[in-house]
């Protein structure tokens, strides 16, 4: 009904770029070409958008061989903004012109002076330099190296997955442009010059090498073409460019697989065992499959193998690697199909000993000579090629554009259709036939021919290093004491000149005229009215005590099903059983049928069914249409069981839902749950080591709201010590530990109908096709308890949820209002720091989400950002509990000077308050208010999520009014409230801080701050 999801406009153009070194000069290309344009002169036109534009995707991306620079918005206006100044800054950038000398420095590497504290800092940089560098080398300033790139790529390679990958594609392609890393490693782009720079860009950014496009409706379509036709007609065609940058194939030259071993940077432990660390070590063997274009057929071939072998945690290889207990965790993905070449690779993480690495290896390839002889069961295959069909006819979420064009330059790159990308019915169809006259075999030749069969492959060990971190500083230190020794005076003080330069550019404010250059949109380009999404609510359906909900959406005949169930009933200390009751919902057997036999049969007949947890706050009795800080003690804790099917399979997902709540067989699954457990906590600590920004966030959030606190505990870096004392008693006391979560689920089986919802979405045909089962399946299916019927659950809008008490005490002694440091192994820190802004029950303006958008987007891109070199600065604050923090991603500074870049967020706003944000008609507060709006918005929701959406609305107690006003308050944004916001900012409520980083990073603090050691 009259629901329109206004498809996102998508417009992209991708370059074939072909490194010939690791000096990133490709990746630092596409973050410089969007610093400013013949059209477009102003510093940062990107950062202009990101601030006050509606777009719903707005990046580029850096691939082995390919630079893409994709936009989306749902508003016509603000595409073709998006889209003109996209192609201004490729076609005419002034990164690669004289004036626009600086960009390089900024975004890729630099040399910075380290401010002398106790010689008048700054000062010194722009007056006492003259004289001081008359007393010849040994008294020159000291360097260190900066740039958004070379940060960037410093975090990258502290990841340990991330630095096997790269080192091992080095490996497998010795002798084509895949050996060289486009993203640049921190040890080489310092070596990048000014030349190499500007010739790569002539080189391959012309529109021969280019490759457009569009989605939209017909008139997006033919704009598109004409405003490109105007930026590329007058370049010509220039055949030359697209030769120069054809990625040749690496051919199969090794005679025996290549070995190598490698460290990575771990922490310390502190018991001092003899290895010193208690980190594992990393296996991954990795192939390259093919040496020429591969078949549609052979494409999808290797598609449905990847997902026989790894799929799910019961499919072959995966259970093998996890119940060998050999690692933590399993590694490598599988196939990887986006570029000419296609490799496969597996392994594990986490594996304890040095000679269980061998052993592991073994296991790989013992494990694939069996499937090799053995091959797979109908069973196996029927699962993995619905699976594989399903999701090629659902396609992807609400950008599908984006998706259809990255997915297109897989072929498309290489002067390949790309149709051959994106149409599968041809392939599927011949699959089919393959698979009905030979069964399993076309799988078996696979593993044969292009696994086993086949030597160009690497094998690559990552060993732990408690001396790496150290060692790298000191050759970064190295690199630049001898570049400094080389260097002519003139060549020393052309730097130190630069280096001043380049301050003062970043710190003059751009002239009103240069900022009106900037695209901009006004308050009526706007909607408005807030998106709201078709819902239908039937209370006590068919008479079972149950709620359902609807939403008729566009779905392609796909039925999406969500049953929730109330789980407050469980005691608090409890709580933290459930993710382990949920982990073996999703991968244990039933009564009859083993694990592998009832996943394959889930993957069967169905799209998919997994369970999860859900924690939302709810709107307390009253509050509908106000915003007010929630006091944190109203919430709702559900257990969701969520699937989807195609209209046919109906009958067959609801038997799942029941097998799923009632028949899994807990008792036999103490292997599942212990691989479930260590591939979690193994998984969550790289998490907190590559994304420390989210945890460091969180932290600080649960200490100001009883709500966030639980949070924490189940998903923060505090859940890590929970996990590991759950799986302690796994492996110590099997009995005791299943007999917990047998009563955990009957708790949850026998709770309250009042607590339990069934959410459906689909098209009209799916909904009327559901309702006929669904009746059933509430009135017969779910356990009625005829006994004693459960108390009725309470409705958490008027009283504390049941864990609110106990969880109060526990947070009071585990998290309170204090620093802390969190200790992992990386070469740069996320810092945060936050504090409550406003109290409980206090109302909150829309206009606050504002000042916070123009924070992250100004302010903290600025100053951290642009100025200092961190990869990502944010600000966030949250109208539900009332708490702002600041933060910062891949963060290359010591965490004290990000922490004064924080302190002086609010001073900043004060001044534009008198200034740039009362200019021009208060032209900035407009560009803050259409950014914010933009993403309040988002992007087109997939049937799935606008169904899911719907329901947390509902279930929130969020009403359209209080959307409406939240809109309307957003829209009236004025500078008083900027003055207020920052007002409240400087007097922030006991603000605490939270800093993930290496432990040499936080020693050097010397502040008091609790510790805490991700081990």
């Amino acid at each position: 009904g009259g629901y329109d999801p206004k498809p996102d406009k998508v417009f992209g153009v991708a370059f074939r770029t072909k490194p010939e070194s690791s000096t990133g000069v490709p990746h630092i290309l596409e973050h410089s070409v969007l610093c400013g344009s013949r059209k477009y002169p102003s510093r940062d036109p990107f950062a202009h958008l990101l601030k006050g534009s509606l777009q719903t995707f707005l990046n580029a991306m850096t691939y082995p061989d390919r630079t893409v620079y994709p936009v989306a918005s749902r508003n016509r206006a603000d595409f073709r903004n998006l889209m003109d100044v996209y192609l201004d800054a490729v076609f005419h950038p002034r990164a690669v012109e004289e004036e626009g000398w600086w960009v390089l420095r900024q975004e890729g590497w630099r040399y910075d002076v380290i401010d002398d504290e106790d010689d008048g800092g700054r000062a010194l940089a722009t007056n006492g330099t003259k004289q001081r560098n008359l007393a010849g080398n040994s008294d020159r300033a000291d360097f260190e190296f900066k740039g958004v790139v070379y940060s960037e790529m410093k975090g990258a390679y502290s990841n340990p997955e991330d630095l096997l990958e790269r080192s091992t594609q080095s490996l497998l392609f010795p002798d084509n442009s895949y050996h060289y890393d486009s993203g640049g490693d921190p040890a080489i782009i310092p070596t990048l010059t000014r030349e190499e720079f500007v010739a790569f860009y002539k080189k391959y950014y012309h529109p021969t090498n280019a490759r457009l496009f569009v989605a939209g409706d017909e008139s997006d379509v033919y704009h598109a073409l004409s405003v490109a036709d105007r930026y590329m007609s007058p370049m010509g065609y220039n055949p030359q460019s697209r030769k120069d940058s054809v990625i040749h194939y690496q051919q199969r030259t090794f005679k025996q697989p290549v070995r190598e071993r490698k460290p990575f940077a771990a922490a310390a432990s502190e018991e001092g065992e003899d290895d010193g660390t208690t980190e594992g070590h990393m296996l991954c063997v990795t192939w390259l499959l093919n040496t020429q274009p591969l078949t549609p057929l052979m494409e999808l071939t290797w598609i449905v193998l990847d997902n026989l072998l790894l799929g799910k945690p019961s499919s072959p290889l995966t259970k093998a690697l996890e119940d060998s207990n050999l690692g933590e965790e399993t590694i490598g993905g599988g196939l990887d199909d986006e570029l000419l070449q296609s490799t496969f690779a597996i392994g594990m993480k986490g594996v304890k000993k040095r000679e269980d690495v061998a052993v592991l290896e073994d296991l790989i390839m013992d494990t694939l000579h069996k499937l090799d002889s053995d091959g797979f069961s109908e069973d196996e295959i029927a699962s993995s090629m619905n699976t594989i069909e399903f999701q090629l006819r659902e396609g992807g979420g609400g950008l599908r554009g984006m998706e259809i064009f990255l997915s297109a330059l897989a072929k498309w790159n290489y002067d390949i259709s790309p149709k051959d990308a994106l149409v599968y019915e041809d392939a599927l169809k011949l699959l089919k036939e393959e698979i009905d006259k030979t069964g399993s075999n076309t799988f078996q030749q696979l593993i044969h021919d292009s696994l086993l069969g086949n030597n160009h492959r690497v094998v690559m060990e990552l060993f732990p290093s408690t001396t790496l971190e150290a060692d790298q500083v000191q050759d970064a230190m190295i690199q630049i004491t001898r570049a400094k020794s080389k260097m002519s005076d003139s060549e020393y003080q052309h730097i130190i000149d630069e280096a001043i330069k380049l301050k003062i550019l970043q710190e003059t404010e751009e002239t009103p005229e240069i900022i009106a250059t900037n695209p901009a949109l006004s308050i009526s380009d706007i909607d408005p009215t807030p998106i709201e999404y078709p819902i239908h609510a039937d209370e006590n359906a068919f008479k079972s005590g149950i709620n359902v909900v609807s939403h008729e959406v566009a779905s392609s005949g796909i039925a999406y099903v969500d049953l929730g169930l109330d789980v407050s009933m469980i005691p608090y200390e409890d709580a933290i059983l459930l993710p382990s009751l949920i982990s073996l919902l999703n991968e244990a057997g039933t009564s009859d049928m083993s694990a592998a036999d009832f996943r394959n049969y889930v993957g069967k007949s169905t799209g998919g069914v997994y369970a999860t947890l859900e924690i939302m706050s709810v709107k307390p009795t009253g509050w509908d249409d106000d915003i007010k800080v929630h006091p944190g003690v109203n919430m709702l804790t559900m257990l969701f069981i969520k699937g989807k099917c195609t209209i046919e399979k109906i009958s067959d997902l609801f038997p799942v839902f029941t097998k799923i709540l009632t028949d899994i067989n807990l008792d036999d699954s103490q292997d599942i749950l212990r691989n479930a457990l260590k591939s979690h906590l193994s998984s969550k600590k790289s998490s907190v080591a590559s994304r420390g920004h989210s945890f460091a966030n969180r932290r600080i959030r649960g200490r100001y709201s009883v709500m966030n606190f639980v949070e924490e505990k189940i998903y923060g870096v505090s859940s890590l010590e929970s996990y590991a004392a759950v799986l302690e008693s796994v492996e110590s006391d099997w009995g005791q530990f299943v007999l917990r979560l047998k009563n955990l689920r009957e708790a949850i089986l026998n709770g309250s109908r009042n607590g339990m919802v069934l959410n459906l979405t689909g098209d009209r045909t799916v909904l009327d096709a559901i309702m006929v089962e669904a009746g059933d399946f509430l009135v017969n299916s779910l356990p009625w308890d005829l006994g004693h019927p459960a108390p009725p659950t309470p409705d958490f809008r008027s009283v504390d949820h049941p864990w609110i008490a106990s969880a109060e005490k526990e947070m009071i002694q585990s998290n309170p209002v204090r620093d802390e440091g969190i200790v992992v192994s990386t070469q740069v820190a996320y810092v945060a720091e936050g504090g409550r802004l406003y109290d409980v029950g206090d109302p909150v303006s829309a206009s606050v989400s504002v000042v916070s958008h123009y924070l992250t987007t100004g302010y903290m891109w600025d100053v951290i950002r642009a100025k200092n070199g961190a990869y990502g600065a944010y600000s966030q604050f949250s109208s539900h509990d009332g708490i702002a923090t600041l933060f910062t991603y891949r963060d290359p500074n010591t965490p004290e000077d990000t922490l004064d870049a924080f302190h002086g967020a609010a001073s900043t706003i004060l001044e534009d308050a008198k200034s740039s944000l009362i200019r021009d008609d208060n032209a900035a507060i407009t560009t803050s208010i259409i950014g914010t709006i933009g993403g309040l918005d988002g992007s087109a929701l997939s049937a799935n999520d606008a169904g899911w959406v719907s329901l947390v609305r509902y279930l929130r107690g969020e009403s359209a009014l209080s959307r409406q006003r939240w809109r309307k308050e957003m829209l009236e944004t004025s500078v008083d409230d900027f003055v207020d916001y920052a007002k409240r900012l400087k007097s922030w409520k006991t603000p605490s801080i939270a800093i993930v980083a290496s432990q040499s990073a936080l020693n050097d603090m010397e502040r008091e701050m609790s510790m805490f050691k991700v081990q």
